[in-house]
C-alpha cells in the first residue's frame, strides 16, 4: 500500500482524461490498483480501481464494489495517521534500535554496512542504524537497471559507496540472449547481489543490516532478526540482521512520513517498488503503464530487445501469441495460450513469407515416435529450423513431425550435416527455414 502523491495524481489525469477534483495528495493510498483511504477512527474505504486495457493503450477508473463518496467520509490525512499510531510507531522504532543496539554488541568484531537500494524499507533501515551509528558506510549495489531517479539520489545519499558490475545488464543479455522471466531470472543474483559479492573481501567480518521483511513474501516470513544468505552470499563471513522484519507496509510508510526520511521520486510517480527498472520480470501492466509515460526512452529500449528477440527466434511458435502480445502481456513468462489463433498464424506466415496452410504446420507439433522429456512428456516441437526440415524430407503435406533426434537417426545425418543442410536451404532461399 504506497501514499499517492501528487505525481501520480498527475498521471491518473493526463491518462483517463478526468479531473479527479475529489482526489487530492495528502489522504489517499494506492493498493493492487485499489484507490484507498481511511476514516478518523482508523477504517479503510475502497473508492476507485484502475483498470488497464492488455494492450497498455487505455486506462480508466471505475468506482469500487463498496463506493461511498468520499465527501461523505471524514477523511484521515498521512499526519492523522500517524497520530493515530503514534504509540505503535514510537514502540516499533523503540524495539527496532534496540535490537541494532544489541546486535551491535553481540558482533563487535564485525564492520557494519547498510546495503541501500534507495527504496523505502533499506531507508528507513539506514535512518535507524545512523540515528545510532552515524558513521556507518552504506553501499549501493548497482543493477545497471535502475531508473534516472534513483541514480539521482544515491548520487547525493552521505557516505554511500557505488558499486558497479563489470558487464551491464544490457550488455549480459546482448551477449549471453538472456530474457529474464519470473520462471528464469539471473538479474538478481548477478546484478542485485552478484555485484556486492564480487567486490567485497569473503573473508572480512561485515554485518549487514538488511531491509527484508517477514510481511513481503511466504519466503521471508520465516526470517529471523539473524539471517545469512546462504545461496548468494556462498562461504562469507559475513552476518544480516533484519532490525524492520516485522514492520508492516504501511509502517514503514507511516514512519517514513513522520520522520521525514528521502522518498525515491519513483514511489511518488506511482511504483510499489523502486529497483530494476522496466526489465523486471516481476512487474505488470499496471508498472508498464508508468514505465511507458514517465520513462519511455528506456520503455522503448527494453521493448526494442523484445522485438528481435521474439522474432529471432520465432516464439511465435513457443507461445502461440502475437508480437503485440508479447510486448505487452506475455514477455515476462509460460506459454500464452494452448492454441494459436488464426490471428498468431497469420502474422507468422506474413514475418516469414509462407503461405498460411504450411504456417499453421510450425504449431504445437509433437514427436511421432513419443518421445518424453525428463518430466515425462512428449517432447514438442518448437524449433523452426527442425519443423522445417520435417517438411524438407518428408513433403509439405507431411502430418507426422519427429524431433530432432528421431529425424537424424531416420535419415542417417550426423550434426555437421545436419547444419550443411540448414545453410544450404537459407541459401537457396527456402521459405520453410
Amino acid at each position: 500500500m504506497n501514499p499517492i502523491f501528487n505525481e501520480y495524481l498527475t498521471f491518473l489525469r493526463d491518462t483517463t482524461g478526468e479531473k479527479l477534483l475529489d482526489l487530492k495528495e495528502g489522504y489517499f493510498w494506492l493498493d493492487r490498483q485499489i484507490i484507498k483511504g481511511f476514516d478518523k477512527q482508523g477504517n479503510i474505504h475502497k473508492f476507485y480501481r484502475i483498470n488497464i486495457s492488455n494492450d497498455l493503450e487505455t486506462l480508466h477508473l471505475s468506482k469500487a464494489k463498496d463506493y461511498r463518496d468520499i465527501n461523505d467520509i471524514e477523511l484521515a490525512s498521512w499526519n492523522d495517521l500517524i497520530e493515530l499510531n503514534k504509540e505503535h510507531l514510537e514502540n516499533i522504532e523503540s524495539d527496532s534500535l534496540n535490537l541494532i543496539k544489541d546486535k551491535m554488541e553481540k558482533y563487535k568484531g564485525h564492520d557494519s554496512l547498510i546495503p541501500v537500494s534507495m527504496g523505502k524499507d533499506s531507508m528507513v533501515v539506514s535512518h535507524l542504524v545512523r540515528s545510532l551509528y552515524p558513521n556507518i558506510k552504506a553501499i549501493f549495489n548497482n543493477t545497471s537497471l535502475d531508473c534516472a531517479d534513483t541514480y539521482k539520489m544515491v548520487k547525493y545519499f552521505p557516505n554511500c559507496e557505488i558499486m558497479n558490475p563489470d558487464k551491464g545488464f544490457y550488455q549480459y543479455v546482448a551477449s549471453d540472449h538472456m530474457i529474464p522471466t519470473r520462471f528464469s531470472r539471473f538479474c538478481c543474483r548477478i546484478f542485485k547481489v552478484g555485484v556486492m559479492v564480487s567486490k567485497l573481501e569473503h573473508e572480512h567480518p561485515y554485518l549487514m543490516w538488511m531491509g527484508m521483511r517477514n510481511e513481503e513474501s511466504a519466503t521471508r516470513s520465516g526470517y529471523t532478526d539473524e539471517w545469512i544468505n546462504e545461496s548468494e552470499w556462498g562461504n562469507t563471513k559475513w552476518q544480516g540482521i533484519l532490525p524492520i522484519r516485522k514492520w508492516t507496509e504501511l509502517d514503514i510508510w507511516l514512519y517514513t512520513l513522520w520522520r521525514n526520511i528521502d522518498i525515491n521520486l519513483k514511489y511518488k510517480k506511482g511504483y510499489s517498488r523502486c529497483g530494476c527498472h522496466v526489465a523486471c520480470p516481476y512487474y505488470n501492466k499496471s508498472t508498464w503503464v508508468l514505465d511507458k509515460y514517465w520513462y519511455s526512452k528506456s520503455y522503448d529500449r527494453w521493448r526494442s530487445i523484445l522485438e528481435k528477440d521474439f522474432i529471432e527466434n520465432e516464439k511465435w511458435i513457443v507461445m502461440n501469441c502475437t508480437l503485440k502480445e508479447y510486448l505487452t502481456q506475455a514477455w515476462n513468462g509460460g506459454v500464452y495460450r494452448d492454441d494459436p489463433t488464426k490471428e498468431v498464424i497469420e502474422e507468422f506466415a506474413q514475418y516469414n513469407n509462407l503461405k498460411y496452410d504450411i504456417a499453421e504446420k510450425y504449431f504445437n507439433k509433437y514427436c511421432a515416435n513419443e518421445c518424453k522429456t525428463q518430466s515425462g512428456k512428449i517432447k514438442k516441437i518448437k524449433d523452426k529450423q527442425v519443423l522445417g526440415m520435417n517438411m524438407k524430407l518428408h513433403g509439405r503435406n507431411t502430418n507426422k513431425f519427429y524431433c530432432k533426434t528421431c529425424l537424424m537417426k531416420m535419415h542417417y545425418i550426423d550434426n555437421e550435416q545436419w547444419d550443411k543442410y540448414i545453410d544450404d536451404f537459407k541459401k537457396s532461399g527456402c521459405d520453410l527455414f
